[in-house]
């Protein structure tokens, strides 16, 4: 449904891949053994939580075979 403005670059990902938050957190822990919490995901894809780890980042991106770039904001370099 694109009539859902995505708040971040992974929140467009998951929105273009029609993929749940919880989808995601069940394909980083298949892939990586790693839990993150559901809160946690929500936040960072919501764009309320940006100063998360590179590590946390880095699972992310794995899971959807993306690069960190694709899923980290731009202006982050600024604050």
């Amino acid at each position: 449904n694109m009539s859902i403005k995505p708040k971040t670059k992974l929140h467009a990902i998951l929105i273009q891949r029609e993929m749940s938050q919880e989808e995601l957190r069940r394909i980083i822990f298949e892939r990586s053994g790693k839990t993150i919490g559901s809160d946690r995901i929500s936040r960072i894809v919501n764009g309320q939580l940006t100063n998360y780890y590179t590590d946390t980042a880095r699972l992310i991106a794995n899971a959807l075979s993306v690069s960190m770039e694709d899923i980290l904001e731009d202006d982050l370099t600024n604050v």
